[in-house]
């Protein structure tokens, strides 16, 4: 490759930054962003997903294993190429927990029944009477709740937002299965 040529940057991008957590952890965060009219400048478009992390874990990336270093390596990569359209039918398909590690699956199976109450309330606190992007309510619902429990995946928080729907709790438009083409609203008490 000539690095002297100029290559046309994509319109679209993933940020990933770094939020201080209340116990001195770190939080990684990966949001998707898109080239903004103003030369130079980029939007924010869509919480994409975060990973909290013990305090002193990340001094020293080296600790790290290197499975969890090329994942997160991986992650970005596919994420960029998602985001730009150039996976195949990356838009099309649903939601899935077939992705989820076996300690994400442990700790879901060792929710209680009050988790998973907090964790619908949190959810049903970001709606109101205006339809809102499931994945922002999932977005907002897990990085602006001090108990979130850890290790808890989007795709679960999705799920539950489809209970919610099936209870009569939310209205729907869009499908369900795929949380950035749906939209939920609380249900009108009139």
């Amino acid at each position: 490759m000539d690095t002297h040529k100029n290559a046309a940057t994509l319109r679209n991008a993933v940020l990933c930054s770094l939020a201080d957590l209340p116990d001195g952890g770190l939080r990684v965060v990966m949001d998707d962003l898109r080239k903004s009219d103003t030369a130079g400048m980029w939007q924010h478009r869509t919480f994409v997903t975060f990973k909290d992390y013990p305090p002193g874990m990340l001094a020293d990336p080296a600790g790290l294993s290197e499975a969890e270093m090329a994942d997160f390596g991986f992650f970005v990569l596919v994420r960029l190429l998602a985001v730009n359209g150039r996976l195949a039918d990356t838009d099309d398909a649903p939601d899935s927990d077939a992705h989820l590690t076996n300690e994400q699956r442990h700790r879901i199976a060792a929710l209680t029944e009050e988790d998973v109450a907090r964790i619908d309330q949190q959810l049903l606190s970001h709606c109101d009477g205006q339809f809102r992007k499931v994945a922002y309510i999932v977005g907002t619902a897990m990085s602006l709740d001090p108990e979130r429990p850890p290790g808890i995946p989007d795709v679960f928080y999705a799920g539950r937002v489809r209970k919610l729907v099936e209870r009569g709790a939310l209205q729907a438009a869009g499908d369900l299965s795929r949380m950035r083409y749906s939209e939920v609203r609380r249900v009108s008490s009139a």
